[in-house]
């Protein structure tokens, strides 16, 4: 079972890595080196808020409980976040759902990976000025990496007590 468990994800990740590959040869992926240096940090510093979710769950959720609450957690956010379809297709309601967090981490790939196009950035500050935007994305993202691992810690040291 955990054999075929690892193949499927090993096929996974091929595919993808065969998709982005594909879209790098047709030119719809920059890889240029400013804009690799603009997403890897970002992406780190959520991924790193996104563990601080997972952990505080764990935590939280006893007996086995959290493995069903974690794909909607980690799924949900993205669909409203402008990873599928732009922000300003979503309807004025449903804006308020976003995490603003994911939207700016989006949005800091596209403009880090697609040529500097800022229309993300955009969408979420209504700015002109694009490094202004970029740079109150990373502190979102930063904050939110900070909070959640505070919050994960905090979650972890009490349950180890009790």
């Amino acid at each position: 079972m955990l054999a075929n468990l690892v193949v499927a994800i090993m096929i996974t990740a091929l595919q993808v890595a065969v998709l982005i590959a594909r879209a790098v040869l047709r030119g719809h992926i920059s890889t240029s080196r400013s804009g690799c240096r603009l997403v890897r940090p970002r992406c780190s510093l959520l991924a790193i808020g996104m563990y601080g979710v997972s952990e505080t769950l764990a935590n939280k959720i006893r007996r086995g409980g959290v493995h069903g609450a974690l794909p909607a957690l980690a799924i949900v956010p993205f669909f409203f976040a402008g990873s599928l379809f732009p922000i300003t297709a979503l309807p004025g309601s449903s804006r308020t759902l976003r995490s603003t967090a994911i939207d700016s981490r989006t949005a800091l790939m596209r403009y880090g990976l697609l040529g500097h196009n800022a229309t993300g950035l955009h969408d979420i500050w209504g700015m002109s000025n694009t490094t202004t935007m970029a740079l109150l994305s990373v502190g979102v993202v930063a904050m939110f990496a900070a909070v959640l691992t505070s919050v994960s810690v905090r979650t972890f040291a009490r349950a180890a007590v009790h």
